[in-house]
């Protein structure tokens, strides 16, 4: 295929996915339904004076959840991310740019990026696939100036997209990019989530962050199924782990590197996002161990049914209630969230306890 017929076609396909995610219904209902905070009833908290800010890889923001990676690259993907960056300046949160891998082979849709960037001050995440050239990698750093690198990881996707790379040998191709990018590494998936294994084995190659992008909001696996011609694969729809089993894999992950046996290795910062609804699915996450939560679903579709005004306001609004609720909770920053006491239903607690018995030591 030449290199103008990618480029068209990877132009359409970023069209196709702006257009379903539009109109793709997200579950009403996720695994964050069945998480249950323990709220004290004396919470001896004042809730106007709870302050929600934090430090994102050094810089401080107003707030622990971000703006997530959506799309970019195109006209239309531009003028999104051009909103998005302006609801950051407004709400002083950080924000993701969707994949910038389209730059390898259409260099005139760097613009696009470099305008969005000029839009906000908040720190901003630059996302790559794990494929991308370490050359354009670099490109995209220096001409972004992002805080932290997203590379996506996405083999479901992949294996349903008509045109996916069938290509998943990605650990050698993450660690040459973390080592040329010059910036913290953020592994992220796209909405399958992460198992223990890999969490311990980034960890291993020193990857600052895991955003486990769990299952329970956009499903791409559902979007790439309309993409294609032939061939149904409606049956993946539910693959992977929900972010909330990942939360509780990276609990297990923790507790496989800090056995005596194990020399000391840091688990990576680990980031929520899949399927978060509202401020409260937040307070969960923190609960679960996040450190911070990305946002995608809800807030595109906030901006591309209401505007960018009516965005700049929820985030706006999901602040001021997340605070709320921190008080609530009987905390007083989002750095003690970890500490809420957590039950979980039956289903989530059979999950826990068969994982915990599938990666006993020697086993994984």
């Amino acid at each position: 295929m030449s290199e103008e017929a990618l480029r068209q076609a990877a132009a359409a396909r970023k069209k196709d996915h702006i257009a379903l995610a539009r109109h793709s219904k997200r579950p009403e209902e996720n695994d964050f339904d069945k998480i249950f905070l323990v709220r004290p009833t004396l919470p001896e908290t004042i809730s106007n004076s709870t302050n929600t800010e934090c430090n994102f890889f050094g810089f401080r923001v107003q707030a622990p959840f971000f703006i997530n990676a959506m799309t970019g690259g195109i006209e239309e993907g531009d003028s999104i991310n051009r909103s998005l960056c302006k609801a950051s300046e407004e709400n002083g949160i950080p924000m993701a740019f969707g994949s910038a891998s389209f730059v390898e082979i259409n260099p005139d849709a760097l613009e696009g990026f470099v305008e969005a960037r000029k839009l906000t001050n908040q720190p901003v995440l630059v996302n790559v696939n794990a494929n991308t050239d370490v050359k354009t990698v670099k490109l995209l750093v220096k001409s972004l100036d992002p805080i932290a690198l997203q590379i996506h990881v996405n083999a479901v996707q992949e294996l349903v997209m008509p045109e996916g790379n069938r290509n998943w040998i990605w650990k050698e191709k993450i660690g040459s990019i973390r080592e040329a990018a010059g910036v913290p590494v953020i592994v992220k998936e796209v909405g399958f989530g992460f198992d223990v294994a890999s969490i311990k084995a980034l960890a291993e190659m020193g990857i600052e962050a895991v955003d486990v992008s769990g299952k329970g909001g956009t499903n791409f696996c559902d979007i790439e199924n309309c993409r294609r011609e032939k061939g149904d694969f409606s049956y993946l729809s539910e693959c992977g782990f929900s972010t909330v089993q990942s939360l509780i894999n990276a609990r297990f992950a923790r507790e496989l590197l800090s056995l005596p046996e194990e020399e000391a290795i840091p688990l990576p910062e680990v980031i929520a996002s899949g399927g978060i609804r509202n401020p409260l699915d937040i307070l969960k996450s923190l609960a679960l161990g996040a450190k911070w939560v990305g946002v995608s679903g809800q807030f595109l579709s906030t901006l591309l049914s209401s505007g960018e005004d009516a965005l700049v306001e929820e985030i706006g609004e999901w602040k001021d209630q997340l605070s709320g609720l921190i008080s609530l909770y009987g905390q007083s920053s989002t750095d003690s969230c970890q500490y809420i006491p957590w039950i979980c239903d039956a289903e989530l607690e059979s999950y826990a306890r068969q994982m915990a018995r599938l990666i006993s030591p020697g086993e994984i």
